[in-house]
């Protein structure tokens, strides 16, 4: 695939603070990659760096070979998308996704048909007479990104673009988004703090942590083989075995529980039943180990079979293929 952006060895310092240290990345045409990380990891300070909003203190940022070090914002050929959408309120629909086509002077013609083509592309035909305020949080959501289009950008960027959305409506926008990416084939750089949204929309995710890139890869690949114990911990949910310098981790709907009388040498260890929580077609069984102060988690399915309770005692066991060894 070909490079769209490359950063290189850029840096932020605000003061003496260092919101990200040195560091590279490379992101490829028409993919969706995100950067994911818990609040204050510096994932919308690259993200600003890239579109031009903050000066990198030192390294490169490059659009197809071409460094942007000196080229303000609205020069460089990608669009941003904020979490609250920033969208005039006394324009109709199809006036805020215009705004930027009559900024730039482009014909009447010309203006037409990318509004039909964008209105299409989100669902807004219907709604192109109204007004912000006659708008829900999702219309208002694909009017800012239709704005954002429309132009033809190489590079869509978009800051928690969901974040103010409700639960429900948040899961069924990410699917529109993901789906609008591929049509588009338009390069999509997306920040969150959500590790469901970015498993869910992703190419590929960069875990971010204290300004750094701990891991970069698909969403599979961050779940199943993490690379640090921070990764492990942050996406999903994990259980960390902790021996001398190395961890294991186990995801919860790996780890098997039997009888204490049962297959003696499948388990690995002990414990009692502390607690179970039903979430629908699964419950969360937590275990707590035998002579240790660490609590298990298991997942249970509906159909597994034992039917385990508080107070039980259990051996719990799982594959050597599902661990992941890891430095503590």
């Amino acid at each position: 695939m070909k490079t769209i952006i490359h950063l290189d060895t850029i840096e932020k310092r605000f003061a003496e603070a260092v919101v990200v240290p040195p560091l590279s990345l490379t992101i490829e045409e028409g993919e969706f990659l995100t950067l994911l990380g818990p609040s204050g990891c510096g994932k919308t300070t690259l993200l600003r760096m890239i579109a031009g909003f903050e000066e990198p203190t030192s390294g490169d940022i490059f659009l197809d070979g071409k460094p942007l070090g000196h080229v303000p914002p609205y020069q460089r050929d990608m669009n941003m998308v904020f979490q609250q959408y920033a969208l005039f309120p006394h324009m109709n629909v199809e006036q805020n996704i215009l705004f930027g086509l009559k900024m730039k002077k482009v014909n009447a013609a010309e203006q037409k048909r990318r509004l039909e083509e964008v209105l299409q592309y989100v669902q807004l035909t219907e709604l192109r007479k109204r007004t912000p305020k006659q708008l829900s949080g999702g219309q208002q959501q694909r009017v800012a990104i239709a704005r954002a289009i429309i132009n033809n950008p190489r590079v869509l960027l978009l800051d928690e673009p969901l974040g103010a959305l409700d639960y429900q409506l948040r899961k069924s926008l990410q699917l529109e988004l993901k789906n609008l990416q591929k049509n588009l084939g338009i390069t999509f750089i997306y920040v969150t703090h959500d590790q469901e949204e970015a498993m869910a929309m992703s190419d590929r995710i960069a875990v971010m942590n204290k300004g750094r890139i701990e891991q970069i890869a698909s969403p599979a690949e961050i779940y199943n083989t993490p690379q640090t114990l921070f990764v492990a911990t942050f996406i999903g949910e994990n259980n960390i075995f902790r021996q001398a310098s190395t961890c294991t981790a186990v995801r919860p709907e790996k780890i098997k529980l039997y009888r204490t009388d049962e297959q003696p040498g499948k388990h690995r260890c002990k414990g009692k039943i502390t607690d179970a929580v039903f979430l629908g077609n699964l419950r969360k069984v937590f275990i707590r180990l035998d002579g240790q102060d660490q609590v298990v988690m298991a997942h249970q399915y509906a159909g597994d079979g034992l039917d385990w309770q508080v107070n039980d005692l259990v051996a719990i066991g799982w594959s050597q293929a599902d661990e992941v060894k890891l430095p503590c």
